[in-house]
C-alpha cells in the first residue's frame, strides 16, 4: 500500500499514513489534535541510479545531446 502525506488544517501538522488507492482522498484523523480537517498533500520523491539521483540532470556539456557523452561522461 502507498504513504500518503497529509496536513492538518487546525494544527498544521504534517503526517503521513499507509492507506489503500480508494482511501487516499477520504479525510484523515491529525495524530496530533485528532482533527478531521486535513488535506492530502503532493508528495515529493527522488529515485536513484548507480548512486546517481534520476531526478537530478546535474551537469552536461554543449558537445552531448543529454545521452552517453564520452567527453563529459553524463
Amino acid at each position: 500500500m502507498p504513504i500518503y502525506e497529509y496536513q492538518c488544517r487546525q494544527c498544521g501538522t504534517h503526517f503521513e499514513l499507509i492507506r489503500t488507492y480508494s482511501q487516499a482522498d477520504s479525510p484523515a484523523q491529525c495524530p496530533h489534535c485528532a482533527g478531521s480537517e486535513t488535506r492530502r498533500e503532493l508528495s515529493r520523491v527522488n529515485a536513484f541510479s548507480g548512486g546517481k539521483s534520476l531526478t537530478d540532470s546535474g551537469p552536461s556539456c554543449s558537445s552531448c545531446s543529454g545521452g552517453s557523452c564520452s567527453t563529459c561522461g553524463q
